[in-house]
């Protein structure tokens, strides 16, 4: 475990032992606060790259919006285009049976 060895009793009853454990303790504190400011440092580098992703993923979401809109106002545009094709076309249709029924009846007399 990462805390394995800090139990704080470093052999109270001898002062040469002591200091020694206290130095390598001492050694241990500072590699620790080494590596906790490293870990810090990435943590910063890492909080300044999401806030950055989360803003282009909502411009991107924004845009993707935009053109959602777009894609359904062309899509309308082109069912109206359809309806207004195949209602010009019946008229068409209405207009040849009536022009033919015309002819047939001008061409009989």
């Amino acid at each position: 475990m990462w805390f394995e060895g800090i139990s704080g009793q470093v052999g109270l009853g001898r002062s040469a032992a002591g200091v020694n454990a206290t130095e390598g303790l001492d050694e241990r504190l500072h590699s620790a606060e080494r590596e906790a400011g490293s870990h810090e440092r990435d943590m910063s580098s890492f909080e300044r790259e999401r806030i950055d992703l989360e803003h282009r993923v909502s411009r991107m979401e924004a845009e993707l919006e935009s053109l959602r809109k777009r894609r359904l106002e062309v899509y309308a545009r082109w069912w109206n285009a359809r309806d207004d094709r195949d209602r010009a076309r019946h008229v068409c249709r209405r207009l040849r049976k009536k022009i033919d029924k015309a002819r047939k009846r001008g061409g009989g007399e």
